[in-house]
């Protein structure tokens, strides 16, 4: 009977979807990670004839996706608690402030590649509940490793940019969200369901 128990309990032990750090905190598994971050992520391609003219993939960094990417990084650099719980109260105060998406672009054409440029040729949009706010674009500058752990879609001939509008993503993650690229070299369109209560 004993030996029974003990099977048991190892069994019910590897079905446990965390891991712990040295210091006791559980941590979302990378699979679980990738699965938040793909539930709450979307891509668009568009085509002028056969030729495409863009490619964008977005992720939205709502409450979710915050919180597991903390985890994520918390595991490839073995932070400490007191760098958890730092970063941890930065990502609160964040999603309290504003709305931020990770948008990984791709256009054929390198010059039209600047969406962080003041002479771009693109807007960018985020519709929700009836309201529209434009966004302020800034291409980032982490290494392509460190993006791939966090957005596992994004790849080097995609350009990283950080897209933040001036609504606090804890206001709207509950409601149909649309991001709109557009200029006079093409249009797109991403769209994020409303998070699961």
């Amino acid at each position: 009977m004993r030996y029974l128990f003990i099977l048991a309990f190892l069994a019910l032990s590897a079905c446990a979807t965390y891991e712990i750090t040295p210091s006791g905190r559980a941590l979302r598994t990378e699979d679980e990670y990738f699965e938040i971050v793909e539930d709450n992520s979307d891509r668009t391609t568009r085509y002028s004839g056969l030729y495409n003219v863009l490619e964008m993939q977005g992720t939205l960094l709502n409450t979710a996706v915050s919180e597991a990417q903390l985890d994520q990084q918390a595991r490839y650099y073995l932070w400490d608690e007191t760098k958890y719980n730092s970063e941890q109260t930065k990502r609160q105060e964040s999603l309290n402030r504003e709305t931020e998406i990770f948008l990984s672009f791709f256009t054929p054409e390198r010059k039209n590649d600047d969406m962080d440029k003041n002479s771009t040729v693109w807007k960018t949009f985020l519709d929700v509940d009836g309201r529209r706010y434009e966004g302020r674009v800034t291409k980032l500058k982490k290494a392509l490793p460190e993006l791939t752990s966090l957005y596992p879609t994004h790849n080097r001939f995609f350009t990283p940019y950080s897209l933040v509008f001036p609504v606090p993503v804890k206001s709207i993650e509950n409601k149909d969200i649309k991001l709109t690229v557009t200029g006079p070299v093409g249009s797109g369109v991403l769209h994020f369901k409303p998070t699961k209560k």
